[in-house]
Order: structure tokens, then sequence, then C-alpha cells
């Protein structure tokens, strides 16, 4: 192996082992990745329906690679010793020049900047602020860090009507209400897809108002605050079969290609359109969808399906890929849309997310983030761009303010969050207070969530594999979160008299007329997703058959109740979640 081609190896395998503190990259090696000079341009709105653009050509430039191994081995201990002396003077002299800048700015700019904030200073100006804005309205702003970050963007988008019966009203216990008028009903037990297509399909679709706005939503809109993913399409591994299904396979939870289509197209006629994908996903979750679009009758969905891809993380894909290097600079980023599209086979998506880039993003950082993402609308490649895994605020909060003076926004952030793994709750928050749309995946902690295993049914109902099976969940977990699913499951009759009872009340008021088709049967799975909803976040769930499509429209038409909130909130306080 030549000597450039060994060194470089080395260099890969040393920034990977560094993580994400730098120090091991920092101490044994000098990896220069230079970024070539772009010229800036200028970044224009693309709202509305997309429609077919020729993509800008990208010119690919030749990067150029310097790579200097440190002569730390060979130094003797006085050279070392004398070498961190430097460093610490070294930093010591840039500690003394940030401290006689802050003394000598203006009063009126003594605020400290958001880059120079750790998370705990960041989080209480976050509750300062909304402190202030509680106090005096929606309030105005100047024209500093701060207001750039909590600046809400004006809703300026421009969204096709409608033909579905937009006039009925459906029935709210919550604050999110909409106009969304219907469900499908969950079917909760398992047994053959296939033989219950028909009674599925003779359900009809639901009516639903797809340009209902929200109170909390920034201007990018997902109808029904509700979305699927395609990441279990098309691997083998997650259970997908290139063929037919015995009746065995679907006892064991495996699909196909036409259970796909199915769910793809009921979701998307009755009330779901946002469909999530992502590069690290089997190549063929992506031509599944655009095989799917471009052959599914849509109905009353005059605006299609929201479609959303994922850059994900530079490092992850060269190790994926067996590359040299890994991607770089705002260009990567623009190219990667662009082929997302293609694959797709749309010119433009409705959401374009890049995926959390620790250690860093070669090639400018931060910067060159922000830019290939506001190159990526300019280029109209999509009309909204987010973020997946960006779990730092104070990294979050820099590249919206990037964005914002670049005249967009970050629109989503994507991250894990349940019922049962409530870690990322006070990211939830954050992301509001920033105009962000939390998408939360995971939504049912891999089944945990749903409340089907308990310590008295750990197999969930099924019958053991083998002798001495429990179940996926160990006993002892499952007895801690047993006050949780008794709450979970007695809230579920508690919502289902509801429904009974605001049904009864409408046929009455409107003199025996029909009533709107809502879900009569919720299950404590819908429980589980309508609480991520109804933190104000968007639950994103892995939809591979028709009866998991139905279990995602049971959960339209109803909400829980700030009360129902409250006591699952304390339920899983209680059991320690």
């Amino acid at each position: 192996m030549p000597p450039r081609t060994s060194a470089l190896l080395v260099a890969i395998i040393v920034v990977l082992v560094g993580g994400g503190t730098g120090d091991g990259v920092a101490a044994l090696v000098q990896y220069s990745l230079s970024s070539p000079p772009t010229t800036r341009r200028r970044h224009d709105h693309h709202r509305g329906v997309a429609t077919a653009s020729t993509p800008a050509s990208t010119v690919a430039a030749s990067d150029s690679v310097v790579l200097r191994l440190g002569p730390i081995d060979d130094l003797s201990d006085y050279g070392k010793e004398k070498q961190t002396s430097e460093l610490d003077t070294l930093v010591s002299k840039r500690e003394a020049i940030r401290r006689a800048k802050i003394a000598n700015t203006k009063p009126d700019d003594d605020a400290p900047r958001i880059d120079d904030m750790s998370d705990e200073e960041l989080r209480a100006m976050l509750r300062a602020k909304e402190e202030e804005q509680a106090s005096r309205g929606s309030g105005g702003g100047g024209k500093g860090d701060d207001d750039l970050l909590f600046a809400m963007p004006e809703f300026k988008t421009k969204r096709s009507s409608s033909s579905t019966n937009a006039d009925r009203r459906g029935l709210s216990s919550g604050s999110y209400g909409g106009d969304v008028v219907g469900g499908g009903k969950a079917d909760g037990g398992g047994g053959d897809d296939s033989a219950s297509t028909e009674d599925d399909e003779s359900k009809g679709t639901v009516f639903v108002d797809w340009t209902a706005d929200y109170d909390d939503e920034n201007e990018f809109h997902v109808p029904n605050r509700i979305g699927f993913t395609v990441e279990e399409w098309g691997d083998a591994k997650r259970g997908y079969v290139d063929g037919k299904l015995k009746k065995k396979d679907r006892a064991l939870g495996r699909f196909n290609k036409s259970d796909l289509k199915k769910a793809y197209e009921k979701l998307q006629r009755s009330g779901i359109s946002l469909v999530v994908t992502s590069e690290s996903y089997s190549p063929l979750a992506d031509a599944l969808i655009n095989e799917f679009h471009s052959g599914c009758n849509y109905g009353d969905n005059a605006i299609g399906p929201l479609m959303g891809s994922t850059f994900i993380n530079p490092w992850k894909h060269a190790l994926k890929n067996r590359a040299l290097l890994p991607r770089r600079g705002a260009s990567a980023i623009v190219s990667a849309a662009e082929s997302a599209c293609e694959r797709l086979g749309t010119s433009s998506m409705g959401l374009y997310q890049i995926e959390n880039p620790r250690p860093f993003y070669p090639g400018g950082g931060t910067s060159a983030l922000a830019e290939g993402m506001l190159d990526v609308i300019s280029d109209d490649h999509a009309r909204y761009v987010g973020c997946v895994k960006f779990l730092d605020v104070r990294r979050l909060a820099k590249l919206q303010m990037k964005l914002r003076a670049g005249g967009e926004f970050v629109a989503t952030n994507q991250f894990d969050f349940s019922l049962t793994n409530r870690a990322n709750m006070g990211m939830i928050a954050a992301c509001k207070k920033m105009g962000i749309t939390p998408l939360c995946t995971n939504v049912l902690d891999g089944g945990l969530a749903t409340g089907r295993y308990t310590s008295t049914n750990p197999t969930g109902g099924e019958v053991s594999k083998k002798e001495g099976d429990l179940g996926p969940y160990p006993v002892r977990k499952l007895e801690r979160l047993d006050v949780l699913f008794r709450v979970q499951d007695g809230l579920r009759e508690k919502v289902n008299r509801r429904i009974g009872d605001s049904l009864m009340k409408f046929n009455d008021s409107v003199g025996g007329g029909q009533a709107p088709r809502i879900n009569r049967d919720v299950s404590t799975t819908q429980i589980a997703i309508n609480y991520v909803r109804a933190k104000g976040a968007v639950p994103i769930v892995s939809v591979t058959s028709v009866r998991m499509a139905n279990e995602l429209l049971g959960c339209l038409g109803w909400e829980l109740s700030e009360e129902e909130v409250d006591e699952l909130d304390k339920a899983c306080k209680s059991c320690g979640v």
C-alpha cells in the first residue's frame, strides 16, 4: 500500500476514534480539509406546489487534502512539556482577548452571544424569553441573537385548495382541533392482512381538511400532525419478502410489496401524507415510493405526498460506502438532495433534513451546513430544510440563526421520543420556542409503549417461540412500568366513552343527521401515538401493513385532553420515565 494511502487511512481512523471531543484528533493528527471557494448565491423562496425545474449543474472542484502527522512521538519529555506550555499560553491569550472584548462592550450589547453560552445559560434564556413574550403578547423585537432565534417565520405558504368536504366539522377534546372529521378504525388484532383487505377498503376514505393550520406550527405544514417512515421497506432483515407470502410468514410479521402499496395508498388518501425516508435506508425504499407515487390514486388529496429525505452523517456515509474521504462542503449537500429527488421521482421534495454530522462537518462546519441548506432551497430541490438528531441546543440555535440570516429557517428537528422514553422532552420545548417543528421517531419505543407487553402478559398474547421464552422485554422492566400501563389502558376506555358521548350529542344537535366517522375503538397504541401529538410534536411511525395504517388513521379526529395528558405524565414520573 502506498505511504500516502496508509497515512490517509490512519487519519480517518484517528478522527473516528476521537469522537465528539476532538482531543484525540488534536493530539495526534492535524487534519485539514480545505473547502473550495464558492460564490454566495441569492436564496429565493420556492413555496407552494412543487413544479418541475432544471437542477443547476454542479461543478466539481478539486479538493486539496493536506495531511500532517505531528512529530509528538519523536519529542523528548522536555519538548513535550514545552509544546504543552506554548499551547496553554496561546489559550490564555485568547481567553484574555475575549474577556477584554467583553469588558469594553457597550452596555446595550452586554448580553453574551449565543455562541459563547452554555446549554444551561441558553435554556435559562429560553425560559426568560417565554415569560417576557407571555407578559407582553407576541411582542416586538430588536436585532440581537435572541430576536433572530425566537422570531417566528411568517405564514406565507401557498397551499392548494382541497376538494374535500372541508365544511364538515370534527370532534375535538384538545386544543389542536382543526377540521379533521374521521379516522380509520384501528384493527388492534393480528391475523392475515390480506384476509381483511376487502373490509378495510370498504370503509372508504376519511374526510380531511388538508389546509388546516395549527396555532403553534411554523410555515412547514404537516396535515393532521402525523407521518410515517419507510425505514423497514425493502429490508429483508426487517421482514421484507420479495414475492408472495404464506400464512406462516404473516404470523411472523413479514410483509411484501403488495402490503406496502396498499398501506401507502390508504394513508395518502385518508389524511396522512408525510412520508419520511433517508439515504441510510434500503435503496429499494426510495424506488418503491417512486413507483407507488406514480401509480397512486390520491382521491381527495389534491396536494399529493409530502416527501422528506435525509442527508446522513458524512462519516457514516463514508464507512457505509467504503469511501476514502467523507463528503464535504455545501456542494455535497446540494448534490445529495438532487440525487434524492431523482430516486423519489419528483422535481422537488417537501422537506430535506441534515443528520447531525458529529464530530464535525468537513469543509466548513456549521457555515457550510447552512450554505448547503440554503442552496437546496434556492435550487428548488426542497421547499423546506430541517435537522436530524441535533440534540445540542446551542448548535441548533446557531444553525437557526445562520439560516434566518439567509432568509430561511430550520423547519424541523427529528429525534426519538415516546411515552416510555421521554429523555428528549426538553428538546421538544426548545424546538417549539425556536419556531422548529419536532418530528419524533420511535414513538412506540420498539413496541414497549404500545402497552401490549405487561408483567402479567410479557409475550403480548403471542405464543412463546420456545420453552422459557418470556417475551422481548425483561419482566422486571415491565413490572416497573405497571402503573403507566394501567393508566394507559384506563385512558383507552375513558377516551372511547368520551367519543361515544360526543357522537350522541352531535346526532342530537343536527336532528338525527349522520355523525362524523370517528374511531370508536381506540387502542393503547393510539393512546401512545396521540400522547406525542399532544406534546406538540409530529409522530413518525413505521408502517408496513394495512393493519398499521389503520392504527395511524385511528388517531385522527380525536385528541387527548390536558387532564388525560397530565395523568400519563404523572404515571411516567412515578415509574421513573
